[in-house]
């Protein structure tokens, strides 16, 4: 029987190096794509979230549109000053409420883009014309339920009310213009 004899050489710490080193080369490059991949999938999360959160805003829309229609042809909402006696609300109980859902609806809706949970730009490139419309008609109405609520009547001196449906009807006109 032959012997057999083990040769015990020191280590060569640079092979351990160099090995530990092209295994940190995959283990980075491996991290990376997995970055890479992270980053396209929230990109396209957030595409179908803005997607969805559109769909919904079409039809709460959707809902609203007679309403408008109606408020369209419903002629001035109150004669004489605000908050005097003169004051009176020429507008029926069914105008009213018509005039209600759609302030209500308009509020969540620019709530939405105005804290920018949905694309602003997406919003108003689509409805931006309807809410700046929508304001203008609406106003009275919104300032005499803020004066009832003993609320300031305008955003500049702290008005809480529909307060984001005024902002973002706002920024629509000045984009119109």
């Amino acid at each position: 029987m032959q012997s057999l004899e083990v040769v015990l050489n020191p280590l060569d710490w640079d092979g351990v190096s160099a090995i530990a080193s092209v295994l940190m080369l995959f283990i980075n490059l491996f991290l990376l794509i997995s970055i890479i991949f992270a980053y396209r999938t929230i990109k396209e999360e957030v595409k179908n979230r803005d997607s969805t959160l559109l769909i919904w805003a079409m039809e709460e829309m959707s809902k609203i549109k007679p309403d408008i229609h109606v408020l369209k042809d419903a002629g001035e909402y109150a004669s004489g000053q605000l908050g005097k006696s003169t004051h009176k609300v020429k507008w029926s109980g069914e105008l009213r409420a018509a005039a209600q859902r759609v302030s209500v609806t308009m509020q969540r809706l620019s709530y939405m883009a105005e804290a920018d949970l949905i694309s602003k730009e997406h919003f108003s490139n689509m409805w931006g014309p309807m809410f700046a419309d929508a304001w203008n008609r609406l106003e009275p109405f919104v300032q005499h339920k803020r004066h009832l609520e003993r609320e300031p009547l305008t955003l500049a001196d702290g008005a809480y009310s529909r307060k984001d449906f005024e902002k973002f009807a706002r920024y629509c006109e000045a984009l119109r213009n």
